[in-house]
């Protein structure tokens, strides 16, 4: 029994299977892997800086050199005074002895200090969000008290961590540039094979009169779905690691960025695949119209 027109499945005039549709599908999901990991490393690297910034900025140390053990309760004292007059709004607190030496252990290790060693007196100065604090103004209050005293705006630690993070948001951008290049390398390599396997295909549609856009079309569409697909199980596979990470992350480890996820960084995501099938199949535009073009002039 022949086959009426309504029973005849169209074909798709390039074949996936020709040009290992899967194995590029793979390559291309690690790829979008690899971009997802580093677009939300970079993402939470510049949240982290901007909320230690922010910490920081928000709070300063003023060091209090005792002259003599008997004046220390004093000499506290009239430092929260004074501190508490320049800033009211602010939160003062004094750090005890044995919160000081806490902070030199990094420093000296678990070695026993001596009781007559004359440590400073660290006292923690918190601003509400919009008060700001003037160091030589607070140094010139102290010192009219007759106190020797230096006060730390954490601007310096607060440029430190700006740079640093600003260089490891560089790297991840970098990062995400070369893997978009590769991407744009491999569409082409695979339009190239695709093109050469299918080259008999290609000499009917311009038998028939097909011109080269027409036939670069064909190609775009196969490259951009290939690289949507991709995209799709790379950033899934790179949420489900960032989301794991985010969860084995402990007090060791809490100096790195948390790839937690948020709802800006979804939609930077979503803009990841979409231009991840845009590269793919401008990529294969590309190399199709020249290929072609070339082969016409042989011709």
């Amino acid at each position: 029994m022949s086959q009426t027109p309504e029973n005849v499945t169209a074909q798709p005039l390039l074949s996936a299977k020709s040009d290992n549709a899967r194995s590029l599908i793979i390559v291309l999901a690690i790829m979008a892997f690899l971009a997802a990991l580093a677009l939300l490393f970079a993402l939470s690297t510049d949240r982290m800086r901007k909320d230690w910034q922010g910490e920081l900025g928000r709070s300063a140390t003023v060091q209090i050199m005792v002259d003599s053990p008997e004046l220390r309760d004093t000499q506290i004292d009239t430092a929260v005074r004074v501190l508490k007059t320049a800033q009211p709004n602010a939160t003062i607190l004094p750090l005890s002895e044995a919160e000081s030496q806490s902070l030199l252990r990094p420093w000296l290790g678990n070695l026993d200090l001596p009781d007559d060693l004359p440590l400073p007196v660290l006292i923690s100065v918190n601003l509400k969000n919009g008060e700001s604090l003037s160091p030589t103004r607070l140094n010139s209050a102290l010192s009219e008290e007759g106190l020797i005293a230096e006060v730390d705006d954490h601007s310096r630690w607060s440029d430190q961590i700006g740079r640093s993070a600003q260089g490891l948001k560089a790297s991840a951008l970098a990062l995400l540039a070369l893997i978009f290049g590769a991407g744009i390398a491999v569409s082409a390599f695979a339009t190239r094979a695709a093109l050469s396997a299918q080259r008999d295909v290609i000499r009917v549609l311009v038998q028939v009169g097909a011109e080269d856009g027409f036939i670069a079309r064909l190609f775009i569409k196969q490259a951009g779905l290939r690289g949507l697909k991709g995209g799709v199980i790379g950033v899934v596979l790179g949420l489900i690691t960032a989301l794991f990470l985010s969860l084995r992350r402990n007090a060791e480890t809490a100096l790195l960025p948390d790839l937690g996820l948020s709802i800006s960084d979804g939609l930077y995501l979503i803009v990841l695949v979409v231009g991840f099938a845009c590269v793919c199949a401008l990529a294969a535009g590309v190399t199709t119209f020249r290929l072609l073009r070339r082969e016409r002039r042989r011709a």
